[in-house]
């Protein structure tokens, strides 16, 4: 079994990083920050960036959806302008339930991982596969 520099086995340090990351973020970034410049073992080191990707992807999408009540507010302050009787909103609270169901797919997601990072297996994320292939090739 492969053990990292402090003597905890690999795969448990790989499964750590995702339901860090599933928890709390800031803890998850330093326990990644601590695996990519301490460690040496490839494989964690491409764990810990991975989680690093799916994190900041989901943190992307929330924002994204955030914006749809901005482009609303911009809006609703343009129609007004003509016509102080028309108000503008987002139906049903739509992006309540879509950043309800990307935190919740970004917890689910993190939390197999980190399951399947017990076994040192992997889900791959294609957005993030390709930007690690790119990056963190040992070819440059």
């Amino acid at each position: 079994m492969l053990k990292t520099k402090l003597g905890i086995s690999i795969a448990l340090v790989g499964a750590a990083l995702y339901f860090l990351g599933a928890f709390s973020f800031i803890p998850a970034v330093l326990l990644a920050g601590y695996v990519l410049i301490a460690e040496e073992n490839e494989w964690v080191k491409r764990q810990a960036a991975r989680m690093i990707g799916v994190v900041l992807l989901f943190g992307v999408l929330s924002i994204a959806v955030g914006w749809i009540d901005d482009v609303v507010s911009i809006l609703n302050v343009i129609v007004r302008w003509f016509d102080d009787d028309v108000y503008l909103k987002v139906p049903a609270n739509l992006t309540s339930l879509c950043q309800y169901i990307i935190s919740l797919a970004k917890e689910i997601l993190l939390l197999v991982m980190g399951f399947m990072a017990l076994g040192m297996k992997g889900i791959k994320v294609p957005f993030v596969e390709k930007l690690l292939d790119k990056y963190m090739s040992s070819e440059q």
